[in-house]
């Protein structure tokens, strides 16, 4: 029972934590990068990844078996993984999101380079940084459908004081149903390669987490990124008093967030937090005291007292479960991880809650 507490500890400590990374890491305004990571050009004139870390390295060793301090597969058996998946693009990026081995995904990017879950993972990490517009537009190409190219290219925009360019993104993003960040497809083939590496299930579900968030952070904070570059160009509209415009802008703002809060994004708390702080941001140039119909009318206050509110119901509900979950034994854990997948964290902590409402007390 103790492990089981202390694996949804450990999540809603991460969660957290993720949080407050997302929050603060802009204001570097810096992306986030490997520091052993630099660029080259293969033969075939494709992207290479190059580490300066040995790609023989002893399996024992602690920093190479383990460098997230949450993974214990040893490393023949993720090359046993890979045999048996023929080294194909998701079991070559399960490999990196396990080890944390750059050779994996220089591997998959010389192999794959136009498919589009390695595209998020290359921009997520910044993998090639003297390339990124080349990624980025490779992957508005290899998914046209899916909005999440579309932002990523925003922002860079933004960040490069480009802001016509990034205002066509954000248009043709508003105008896509889809936006697909891969969570879920690493959380679970993390999950495949840790039973298949006898990892307890526990340390399979807590390291598939640390995957995920491995490519979930650093881009968390970019989409802040497009809230600022959003709030800047309507403090422009204000300035020259087009006011129309800067409601179009808040509207397009909101698209973006309304993406981050729901499906299968919404299903993590740290995606709800950061678009609850996108949307603040992109509200702030509005009237204060005027109710808009895309805000169902409501005025940005109040709309802001709401947030504040969804924000403090969160953090308390993840104060209370730590106390709920000490106690959890291993099925009821698997239950509540099943939950967490298919319905979000937040649905399976008040399931939680609801069936044991007396230590909810």
């Amino acid at each position: 029972m103790h492990k089981s507490g202390n694996f949804f500890i450990a999540l809603a400590a991460l969660t957290i934590l993720v949080g407050i990374w997302a929050y603060r890491s802009q204001r570097s305004n810096s992306p986030s990068q490997p520091p052993d990571m630099h660029i080259a050009t293969s033969p075939t004139n494709r992207p290479s990844l190059r580490s300066h870390r040995p790609s023989t390295a002893d399996p024992e060793t602690p920093d190479e078996a383990n460098r997230t301090g949450l993974v214990n597969i040893p490393r023949e058996k993720v090359e046993e993984y890979l045999r048996k998946h023929n080294r194909d693009v998701a079991s070559l990026l399960t490999a990196f999101h396990a080890l944390q081995d750059t050779n994996y995904l220089n591997e998959a990017a010389t192999n794959f380079p136009n498919d589009p879950r390695l595209q998020w993972t290359i921009l997520a990490r910044n993998a090639f940084p003297e390339d990124r517009r080349k990624w980025l537009d490779s992957f508005k190409t290899s998914s046209p459908s899916n909005s999440l190219a579309n932002y990523l290219s925003a922002r860079d925009y933004f960040k490069n004081n480009q802001p016509d360019a990034a205002m066509k993104e954000l248009l043709a993003a508003s105008g896509k149903s889809q936006f697909k960040d891969y969570s879920m497809d690493t959380i679970l083939d993390g999950e495949d390669l840790g039973r298949f590496g006898e990892s307890s299930p526990m340390e399979a579900r807590t390291a598939s987490m640390a995957g995920m968030a491995g490519d979930l952070l650093p881009e968390l904070s970019n989409f802040k990124g497009v809230a600022t570059g959003i709030r800047d160009m309507q403090q422009q509209y204000v300035n020259s008093g087009d006011m129309a415009s800067v409601q179009n802008l808040a509207q397009a703002g909101l698209s973006l967030t309304d993406r981050l809060t729901g499906g299968d994004s919404g299903k993590f708390i740290i995606n709800q937090l950061v678009g609850m702080a996108c949307e603040a941001v992109v509200l702030d140039s509005l009237d204060k005291n005027t109710a808009y119909d895309f805000l169902d009318g409501e005025t940005p206050t109040q709309r802001l007292a709401d947030l504040k509110q969804q924000k403090a119901s969160i953090k308390e509900l993840l104060q209370s479960q730590n106390t709920l979950l000490m106690n959890a034994n291993q099925d009821q854990m698997a239950n509540y991880w099943e939950r967490t997948k298919i319905y979000g964290e937040l649905d399976a902590m008040r399931w939680w809650q609801q069936q044991n409402p007396v230590q909810a007390q």
